[in-house]
């Protein structure tokens, strides 16, 4: 055997009775493998058995009883019969009720993930039973497709179930390529398709982003698009935002993974006004930014929260936090008025807010993909938290959930960011020019559609509202500093990578309605 190549293994999976075996006899003894030496590894048997045409075949099955009792005699068997031959793939047939992460445990054995690793995973789904069985399974069937490269559905009802079914599985797993059992053009397209190096990938999208910048650069200059200044602001709003965005992360994969559903739900106040108290307190405690809050949002929504301490906890947190307070204070040069002014006035709208939730609750799921409280990533690093019992297995589960999640709301926070600096730069000077003398309402509008637009961290929003004093009042820049860390373009897209629409709609107007009445009253009052 060579040692200096890896055998690619190709993994089916699939509950009970989902005809894995037969999709393996109908796959596998077409004429593309006749001339192939394949190791057939089933780890369970169904009514049909696997059965080959061609001699160069090689099949071995383990009991659901030797993964329990005996992974070291497993791992020592394969490694042999995988040393002693001349293997070019090897296809297996995994347990549909044991979860993914042992098969992975099992192949990164120090004797096996030298001769072999994992190239593509199957899932094969049937049809008629796959929705009622994500609901009643548990852990072990949304593990298996978020794991997925690739979904096989048989026995489909009609195309709008096909359709219907292929939605549930990409908000288990985002990239997973759903197919119809009969096309094989389009499997074995996907089967066998290289997987870009990330390297390679990093390469490229630098020198297009160069060879874009060179091209489109002298034109935008000629529209009076100052190119220089947009990357500028894209940068910094960036490095403020990612700090606080890994703070969130951090303390988000933490609830997930070492705070027992049961502790918070035993723990959390029952009754909406404690809740939203016990919300309030804890987001003076925690120093997050917006974009950091609402990793921490989702988390708690998971965990069973009360939507209404949930949603005060990720409007008010980056308001009150010491980090958000004495950024105001030094931005309007010591003035405790305006510190109060904003901590009060987002305190009454995050209240509002969060009772909103309780007297109307949402009658759906919020959560895209949440049928079930497990962690779920679609880069594959799912598991039950409640059956990882050691502190090395919660560590590494902790640390692959928080670099799953970041980069999966990192993204969203990046295009937010480019939105919002454009808007940023080629924006703000129109809206000053043209509203600068109108009256208090206009002004506060147009400053809270800025501050939406502009996205700006709750920690250095108030140095850019301090340059507008000459230009609105102050009523309006507390409109701009109350809202914007509340909601903004880059949490709008940050949200869109968790929850429905219908929420973060009604989230949005609740939001900015409320905001709006509470500043404006509150300057009528003279509170300004």
């Amino acid at each position: 055997m060579n040692f200096k190549t890896k055998i690619p293994v190709y993994v089916v999976t699939g509950f009970l009775d989902a005809g894995k075996t037969t999709f393996l006899n109908n796959l596998l003894n077409k004429p593309d493998w006749s001339d192939l030496e394949i190791l057939i590894v089933q780890f369970e048997s169904g009514d049909e058995e696997f059965y080959s045409s061609c001699s160069s075949f090689t099949s071995i099955s383990f009991m659901k009883k030797d993964l329990e009792q005996q992974p070291d005699m497993i791992q020592e068997k394969l490694s042999k019969t995988i040393t002693e031959n001349q293997f070019d793939e090897i296809w297996i047939e995994w347990n549909g009720t044991v979860p993914f992460s042992q098969l992975q445990d099992l192949l990164l054995g120090s004797s096996i993930r030298k001769l072999c690793g994992i190239h593509k995973v199957i899932n094969i789904s049937d049809g008629e039973h796959i929705e009622g069985l994500l609901g009643r399974t548990g852990a072990a069937l949304p593990e298996q497709i978020s794991n997925s490269d690739i979904a096989v559905i048989r026995n489909k009802h009609s195309a709008s179930a096909f359709k219907r079914i292929r939605k549930i599985m990409r908000e288990l797993n985002p990239d997973i390529y759903v197919c119809d059992f009969k096309s094989y053009d389009g499997l074995y397209e996907h089967l066998f398709r290289h997987e870009r190096q990330p390297v390679a990938m990093f390469l490229l999208a630098i020198l297009a982003i160069t060879f874009l910048h060179l091209a489109v650069k002298p034109f935008l200059e000629l529209a009076s698009i100052p190119v220089n200044t947009v990357i500028n602001v894209f940068l910094g709003i960036l490095l403020q935002a990612l700090p606080f965005l890994m703070i969130g992360v951090l303390l988000s994969s933490f609830i997930q993974i070492f705070v027992p559903k049961e502790v918070i739900e035993r723990r959390f106040p029952k009754s909406p006004s404690l809740g939203i108290l016990a919300a309030i307190v804890g987001g003076f405690f925690l120093p997050v930014c917006d974009c950091a809050s609402i990793p921490i949002f989702r988390s708690l929504v998971k965990k069973g929260v009360p939507m209404s301490a949930a949603v005060t906890f990720m409007i008010i947190s980056p308001i009150i936090n010491p980090v958000a307070i004495l950024s105001t204070y030094y931005a309007f040069s010591g003035d405790m008025s305006v510190v109060l002014s904003r901590i009060c006035i987002g305190i009454i709208s995050s209240v509002i807010i969060g009772f909103s939730f309780e007297l109307k609750p949402v009658k759906k799921s919020i959560l895209n993909g949440g049928m079930t409280n497990v962690v779920m990533c679609s880069c594959g690093c799912y598991e039950d938290t409640e059956s990882v019992t050691t502190l090395k297995g919660k560590l590494g589960l902790f640390l692959r959930h928080s670099q799953a999640e970041f980069f999966d709301v990192g993204k969203y926070l990046i295009i937010g960011i480019f939105i919002s600096s454009l808007l940023q730069v080629v924006g703000t000077g129109s809206f000053i020019s043209a509203q600068s003398g109108t009256a208090m309402v206009i002004s506060i509008l147009i400053m809270m559609i800025m501050a939406f637009a502009l996205s700006l961290c709750s920690s250095s929003d108030a140095v850019v509202a301090r340059s507008f004093l000459n230009q609105f009042p102050m009523g309006a820049i507390m409109g701009f500093l109350v809202f914007g860390p509340m909601m903004d373009i880059k949490n709008i897209m940050m949200l869109s990578s968790g929850f429905s629409r219908g929420f973060i709609g009604r989230l949005l107007f609740t939001t900015f309605t409320v905001c709006f009445l509470a500043v404006f009253l509150f300057t009528k009052l003279g509170g300004m």
